[in-house]
């Protein structure tokens, strides 16, 4: 094992005690994982790493984005607090609160906030916000403001992660509180072009029928052996089979429309095929070079040869960007 990608990307986390056992395998013994800070008695706790690490000396990115919450960012934030991994990706979802469920009796409860989570350099994970909904809405926008062109929420994306409050690691990084796991390389996903969403909008309900269309043509690229290697190119007579199941289902759409997402439906027909043909490894490779962050994380790997290498390189990729910028 020479290096690893951990990917908490959707992930939704869980209990406390299980980030902390996941956190547990890459820190140090007695170093913090997670604390707890309310103002009720008791309600203020450290949790502490148990265990020497097995692998010191093992690279990691932890890749993370708007669907990364709760236990995950435990995970996220203890390994970033102690320079033991590179976060990538795009700031996280911001759920950590500790509730307590107090019973009133004849099946009713009260469930009340008793305590925040916070990271080993001291950055509330929780994000400050009105309802759970509003809460959702700040970290998908964080994600799409930079990523689509012309959005009003562009510029304020990137001025409101530099004025966050400035915390420190272990070795004196700079890391962004706020709520979230702010990564130490922010890589936004791809956005669906101007092209892409008139296609989107045109499926509408018709979801099912796209999705159904490309399974089909998957299984008999499978039974007839069509296609010979994982590395296969979709050819624009693969894509109009796509378009020409939809008319079949009475899915109305021109072929102007369908045209200009192309290079969409060629990548997700790619997908299918793969996966049908090749199995999930070779589905989950063809989505790898695909992948904005999965390819900036594999690109610092390469060239990291132990946990101060890869540090290191972050940092130069971030003065570089701040430079361009």
């Amino acid at each position: 094992m020479k290096s690893l990608i951990m990917d908490l990307r959707g992930n939704p986390g869980g209990l406390l005690d299980q980030g902390v056992k996941v956190a547990d395998l890459f820190l140090d013994t007695r170093q913090e994982i997670v604390s707890t800070r309310g103002r009720a008695r008791g309600s203020t706790k450290e949790f502490y790493d148990e265990a020497k690490q097995t692998w010191p000396d093992l690279p990691i990115i932890v890749l993370v984005n708007d669907g990364t919450a709760s236990a995950a960012e435990i995970i996220a934030g203890a390994l970033q607090d102690h320079d033991r991994a590179v976060v990538v990706g795009a700031p996280t979802f911001g759920k950590g609160l500790v509730q307590t469920l107090f019973p009133l009796g004849e099946g009713v409860a009260l469930k009340l906030t008793t305590a925040r989570w916070f990271t080993p350099s001291g950055r509330t994970i929780q994000r400050i916000a009105k309802d759970e909904e509003d809460q959702a809405n700040q970290a998908a926008m964080a994600v799409i403001a930079d990523t689509i062109p012309g959005a009003p929420d562009k510029e304020s994306s990137d001025s409101a992660l530099k004025e966050r409050p400035i915390f420190h690691t272990d070795a004196g990084r700079v890391v962004r509180g706020g709520g979230g796991i702010v990564p130490d390389l922010v890589v936004r996903p791809d956005t669906l072009t101007a092209s892409e969403r008139d296609f989107a909008k045109a499926l509408g309900s018709a979801l099912p029928e796209y999705r159904d269309a490309l399974t089909s043509i998957a299984l008999e690229a499978k039974k007839t052996h069509g296609v010979k290697a994982e590395s296969f190119k979709v050819t624009p007579e693969m894509r109009q089979l796509v378009y020409t199941r939809l008319r079949a289902r009475d899915v109305q759409m021109s072929p102007s429309v369908f045209n200009g997402a192309g290079t969409l439906v060629d990548q997700q027909l790619g997908y299918e095929i793969a996966r049908y043909v090749f199995g999930r490894p070779a589905e989950f490779r063809r989505r790898a070079a695909n992948d904005q962050q999965m390819q900036t994380a594999m690109g610092l790997l390469r060239k990291a040869q132990t946990p101060k290498d890869l540090l290191s390189l972050a940092r130069t990729t971030v003065s570089a960007a701040t430079a361009q910028n």
